[in-house]
């Protein structure tokens, strides 16, 4: 079958154009992902650059070449900077305009050399391909499915570049090196034609993964602290004690003392800040462990860890809160937590609460800024300070 180039190269741009467009349109629908407006606007400067030299069916003059060049150059640095912003970092503006500059410098002192002008553009798109698969699979703040995708898909891109870049300054007329080497092909444009639409379909998986991890994250962790919410604390402690199987685990219950008079005396900010403060805490002192706000001022760990082993870090952790909470905001706060700490063996996450609630009551009782431990006894059913954790 005979493939006619100017006809491809004509289904190639216009094809870019609608990517282009669907990028933008998609980033325009949801702009938490900013990486797609960049990822539109190299498609769209991809769609400039190749126009201005594929649908003239003359040979492109050394003004097209400048200009047409100048937006492929500026395509692939908004490819690279898309992956910076698609990965939090900075620097986007700056990857942006450094090819442009390169082949502004170049090309005027190979202006008359096709050759050296086509080494040039691969080697600036080459290496923005390849910086850009570097960004994907070494920054990437999660390892995402898609992303993987499309760092195969840009490492082609780089080899691809390479070999027209090394093969098309060198006068040959064997078939598959001629297929690089050629500024357009009826097998240059079928590549083309196939890789874009798979390149843009994969942003797009990317910036769907993203979202998804973004509405997981934003129901799993509370949204004052940072850190996990009641309903992640449940899933992490009930993995935990499975996990620990007869082993002792332990169960801290906290509570802020006297945080309602706190909040109506000097108002929410200074409440908040130090619902923060006990937080940051919390997560400098049991990392990695099943932590968690439960509600209000309440929070709750549990450790796998014996009764005395617990009650150390309940006391570490009422220490270190009560100095970190002497001010807050610049107010002399000296806020201070009680807690209650209960252990047991193959028990449930709802009675390790129960019994920590118990505790909590009596380190309240003691008059609060203390730690009370009990041990694994069964529920007692005619306490009256005992809660349903697991329907409140």
């Amino acid at each position: 079958m005979n493939l006619d180039p100017p006809t491809l190269g004509f289904v190639f741009v216009l094809t870019t154009a609608v990517l282009g467009i669907l990028l933008l349109f998609a980033w325009l629908i949801n702009r938490t992902i900013t990486a797609l407006a960049w990822w539109g606007s190299a498609f769209v400067l991809v769609f400039c650059g190749m126009a201005l030299v594929s649908l003239d069916q003359r040979p492109p003059g050394m003004r097209v070449l400048l200009v047409a060049n100048g937006f492929m150059a500026l395509a692939y640095g908004a490819l690279y900077s898309g992956c910076r912003v698609f990965n939090g970092r900075s620097g986007a503006f700056q990857s942006l305009v450094v090819g442009l500059v390169v082949w502004l410098v170049a090309f005027l002192a190979i202006l008359d050399n096709a050759g050296a002008r086509l080494l040039v553009m691969s080697l600036i798109a080459g290496t923005y391909a390849g910086l850009s698969a570097w960004e994907l699979w070494r920054h990437g703040p999660h390892r995402l499915t898609s992303q993987l995708a499309a760092v195969f898909l840009l490492v082609g891109l780089t080899v691809f570049n390479a070999f027209r870049g090394v093969l098309g300054v060198s006068a040959t007329s064997v078939f598959w090196i001629d297929v690089f080497a050629k500024r357009w092909s009826s097998e240059m444009a079928l590549i083309l034609v196939v890789y874009m639409p798979a390149l843009a379909f994969i942003f797009l998986s990317m910036a769907k993964e993203r979202m998804e991890i973004a509405y997981k994250h934003a129901a799993l962790v509370d949204p004052l602290t940072g850190i996990p919410n009641r309903r992640a604390f449940f899933d992490r402690a009930a993995g935990l004690i499975r996990a620990a199987g007869q082993k002792p685990v332990s169960c801290l219950l906290f509570d802020l003392d006297r945080f309602k008079g706190l909040n109506d005396h000097h108002g929410h900010d200074i409440g908040d800040q130090t619902l923060r403060i006990f937080s940051r805490t919390l997560s400098e002192k049991v990392p990695g462990k099943a932590f968690g706000r439960l509600g209000g001022d309440e929070f709750a760990a549990v450790l796998p860890l014996d009764r005395n082993e617990a009650r150390a870090v309940a006391e570490d952790i009422r220490q270190s809160f009560a100095s970190a909470a002497e001010a807050v905001l610049g107010l002399p706060i000296q806020a201070t937590v009680s807690v209650g700490c209960a252990t047991a063996n193959a028990s449930t996450v709802e009675h390790l609460l129960g019994e920590a609630d118990e505790a909590l009551y009596r380190a309240k009782s003691d008059g609060r800024n203390a730690v009370a431990a009990i041990g694994g006894k069964p529920p007692r059913s005619g306490s009256t300070r005992r809660r349903d954790w697991a329907a409140s």
